[in-house]
């Protein structure tokens, strides 16, 4: 058998029958697709054991809830195929996915497979720019530094000899499982790596997502499989020990730049202000332990925001942007706290204290970038004084040339 596909489910009802079709419509039939229903409450298991009855290449696996590190673990130990491929329950591929994997993994005695990526939903579609960089390639270093910018874990392939071999399994996380499970694979092993270019992986994205949400916990449990990838890429340098100081410091720019953009972008968002607080400790001792060259590249990376303050009253205190608004819906209002550029205030009578000021009717459509591109049009300005006006109709036409 070519493939195994472990496909971990919970509350899968919606997608998880278009995954199965889609898996089980590949050009390369010679594969098992492994459900493993992480304790769902829905009609998952209905579902998954309808495919199975129907289908022999398809594997029910049910287990009690335990997250979806469990569930794929569980997968690895049943895996009776070359090569193992991770799949969530929402996700598609390509049709000629495993084909084209198979054949590249044959030509390049490959270990470890990488494959385009294609985000889609919640009005995306987009392809992944680094993803796209290494694909290209047929070898691909361990120690490449934007093996670090995509730790997602659906677009790899593995051999699954040497996975089940290496004692390599997705550690008990709840978030970004995925990075510390890859990083430790790949320093730990060592395994030639190969991308390959048309095959096709296809990342459902949802509004509701775990990204959206910001809460001490996620915080908490990004700063650990943080901790863990540096840890792992730190005692892994015996045989190339002049690039290990530069490649931990592109760990902690890939530490500091992911919570910036997934948490602090969106901390109006967040359930407790705790998560604030741990966001700012967490830059703080990052910060500590770069380079000066590190700091500037972390700084050009979030020049709309410029200094992060750490605290809700901080920035009402100090904001960017003042935005007054005429009776703004609850609609509008989620618009204004999904913004990626998060040093803002809303404002009525009193006097605003932004350097910049927006006006709205309060029932219009945001596009998430908008203040964003606004600070970043104020902010690089060489004259200063550019109205208000100029600098909104400057971000409109940028974000519409960017779509």
């Amino acid at each position: 058998m070519k493939f195994s596909v472990i496909v971990p489910a919970y509350n899968a009802e919606k997608y998880i029958e278009e995954t199965l079709d889609c898996l089980l419509s590949q050009t390369e039939q010679d594969i098992e697709v492994i459900v493993v229903n992480d304790g769902s409450k829905d009609s998952t298991a209905d579902i998954a054991e309808r495919y199975a009855a129907k289908d022999s290449r398809v594997v029910y696996v049910y287990q009690e809830n335990a997250g979806v590190s469990a569930a794929r673990n569980n997968g690895i130990e049943r895996a009776q195929g070359e090569y193992i491929i991770f799949i969530d329950s929402d996700d598609l591929l390509s049709n000629n996915a495993f084909e084209r994997l198979y054949a590249a993994l044959c030509s390049t005695g490959a270990d470890l497979a990488i494959f385009r990526v294609q985000s889609f939903g919640d009005g995306v579609n987009q392809y992944n720019p680094i993803v796209d960089e290494l694909i290209k390639e047929t070898e691909i270093s361990c120690y490449d530094k934007r093996l670090l910018r995509n730790f997602l874990v659906s677009n790899k392939v593995y051999k699954a000899e040497l996975l089940k071999q290496s004692g390599v399994r997705f550690p008990p996380m709840r978030y970004s499982e995925d990075g510390a499970f890859f990083m430790q694979f790949v320093h730990t092993v060592k395994p030639k790596i190969t991308g390959v270019s048309d095959a096709l992986f296809m990342y459902r994205r949802h509004s509701a997502s775990v990204t959206h949400k910001v809460n001490s916990a996620l915080v908490s449990e990004f700063s650990k499989s943080m901790d863990f990838v540096y840890a792992v890429a730190e005692n892994s340098f015996e045989d190339a020990p002049d690039k290990k100081e530069d490649y931990l410091q592109e760990i902690l720019f890939k530490d500091y730049l992911a919570l910036m953009n997934e948490f602090y972008r969106m901390l109006w968002k967040a359930e407790d202000d705790e998560a604030i607080a741990l966001i700012g400790k967490r830059c703080e001792s990052l910060t500590a332990r770069m380079t000066d060259a590190t700091k500037v590249k972390c700084a050009r990376e979030i020049k709309d925001i410029g200094k992060p303050l750490f605290s809700k009253a901080e920035i009402l205190a100090n904001p960017f942007i003042s935005v007054r608004v005429n009776n703004m819906n609850d609609e509008f209002k989620s618009q204004l706290h999904s913004q990626s550029m998060p040093l803002f205030e809303i404002v009525s009578g009193d006097k605003p204290k932004g350097k910049i000021t927006l006006k709205f009717k309060g029932d219009e459509t945001l596009d998430p970038r908008l203040f964003k591109v606004v600070s970043l049009l104020k902010r690089s300005s060489k004259f200063g004084f550019l109205p208000d006006s100029i600098i909104k109709l400057g971000a409109k036409l940028f974000l519409k040339l960017k779509r």
